[in-house]
């Protein structure tokens, strides 16, 4: 007979409930107990998503102890926004391409551009061009329906459409120094 873990079987069921519901559950929960808050989110930090700090990176200085919460799970969103934080606006360049480049290796595809960019910016041109040249051909359905809804890009577009969005971010950040 096999027993059963009833924080495991909470949890599971916690991680297959929608984001708005879970949030308001662990919200509800954190009003009550820190304790009870920190141990229903800790299992839930490294699928967190964080993702308008990966589109606005300068953000997650306003949620220091989330992040850093985040970054001890291994949050892949969260090494990609301390890498682009060290590298560019604390100009710690090593420490900043420390974390983009896990976030690269953990399939993070804003963190594998960045960092064959950056690459390529640091003298490394060929690993930074083979590590874009690598991306995954899945991005090639659906690029030119013609309705504007498309959410994938073919292969001609698909260096545009990384470096379109790479700028835009980089729009935000600058914004956000000023």
């Amino acid at each position: 007979m096999s027993s059963i873990n009833p924080k495991q079987s909470i949890m599971q069921t916690l991680e297959a409930m929608p984001e708005d519901m879970r949030l308001l559950i662990v919200s509800k929960v954190g009003q009550n107990s820190p304790v009870d808050y920190f141990n229903t989110t800790t299992p839930l930090l490294p699928k967190i998503s964080t993702s308008p700090f990966v589109k606005k990176p300068l953000l997650s200085n306003q949620y220091e102890s989330l992040m850093d919460a985040c970054l001890k799970a291994d949050n892949i969103d969260a090494h990609f926004v301390k890498g682009m934080i060290q590298f560019f606006q604390s100009q710690n360049q090593v420490l900043g391409l420390h974390h983009i480049h896990i976030a690269s290796k953990s399939g993070h595809l804003q963190g594998r551009y960045i960092f064959g960019v950056l690459l390529m910016a640091i003298g490394e041109t060929d690993k930074g061009i083979k590590i874009i040249n690598d991306f995954p051909k899945e991005k090639e359905l659906n690029c030119h329906p013609g309705d504007g809804t498309a959410n994938t890009v073919c292969s001609k577009c698909f260096h545009f459409f990384l470096l379109t969005d790479f700028y835009t971010m980089m729009m935000g950040f600058n914004n956000l120094l000023d």
